[in-house]
């Protein structure tokens, strides 16, 4: 394993060369769906390494996306620039501070606003369409009589909003907000960012942030200026078991992929959640 993770960072290394000389890389802590590594450069810099590697071609993340995200995120003064997309991976600028332990509504609010508020990308999240790509790449002993009965439940359930479309996060926890040397707050993790429904986005904030659902939709709303409270609220209440299922199929992945008993905990959760959901 050692003499992969020497190799791996060599290879990283040498297919980084064309673009800039690379004089270290280690392993990021708590990169959960990719093997994502700090760099050095000569002159000190220091960047972050996402490869497009197995975890992000089973989670369906496209590194070409989140380059565009990162790029519209960084015109919103919200995120580091990136600096290449290369069919290897996608290299960003280092930010510095410290990750947040936790976020309440008033940190989060204001940044997904700003981010809905955003230019719009080119890419598309669909939900239904996330969970039967994740489905897919479940293994059989993974696709339990309860978990095939929530998927074919959601599946032949898929319906839309009717919001206006905005450019979403769809992974603000606290764990991607980092507090800058400056006093600003700067956004990481874009690779599931996309063109989709606002009211899903602030469902899986909330629930990434542990913030009731009724505060979440109050404060935003409040920060947009939109007078049909309840029809947001509405919106939002449809999009929590759709939210539930596809943490239910990200979690049952990530436990294939990784072993972290985490991830195992997690699933067997929005399992007991989503029986109850379907049979109450």
């Amino acid at each position: 394993m050692h003499s992969n993770a020497i190799d791996e960072k060599a290879a990283v290394i040498e297919t980084l060369r064309p673009y800039c000389i690379i004089t270290s890389a280690e392993y990021l802590v708590g990169g959960l769906s990719n093997r994502c590594m700090v760099l050095q450069d000569a002159e000190g810099h220091r960047y972050v390494w996402r490869p497009q590697g197995e975890g992000a071609r089973v989670f369906g993340a496209n590194r070409e996306h989140e380059f565009n995200a990162l790029v519209l995120g960084y015109d919103a003064g919200l995120t580091s620039k990136p600096v290449c997309v290369i069919p290897e991976g996608l290299l960003t600028a280092w930010i510095d501070g410290e990750v947040l332990g936790s976020a309440d509504v008033e940190t989060v609010t204001p940044l997904l606003v700003r981010i809905h508020e955003m230019t719009p990308p080119t890419n598309t999240f669909d939900p239904f369409e996330k969970a039967q790509h994740y489905f897919a790449h479940l293994s059989d002993s993974a696709k339990t009589d309860r978990v095939i009965k929530i998927h074919a439940y959601f599946q032949r359930h898929a319906f839309k909003s009717g919001l206006a479309l905005t450019m979403c996060h769809y992974d603000l926890g606290y764990y991607n907000l980092i507090n800058t040397p400056n006093g600003q707050l700067s956004v990481i993790d874009w690779e599931y960012a996309a063109l989709g429904d606002p009211a899903l986005d602030i469902v899986m904030t909330a629930l990434a942030n542990d913030i009731k659902l009724s505060l979440a939709v109050n404060h935003y709303c409040a920060h947009r200026r939109i007078d049909d409270v309840a029809h947001w609220m509405d919106a939002c209440e449809q999009w929590v078991p759709v939210a539930k299922y596809l943490g239910l199929l990200w979690f049952l992945l990530g436990y294939e992929l990784y072993g972290l008993t985490l991830y195992k905990e997690r699933a067997d959760t929005y399992l007991h959640e989503l029986d109850n959901i379907m049979h109450g």
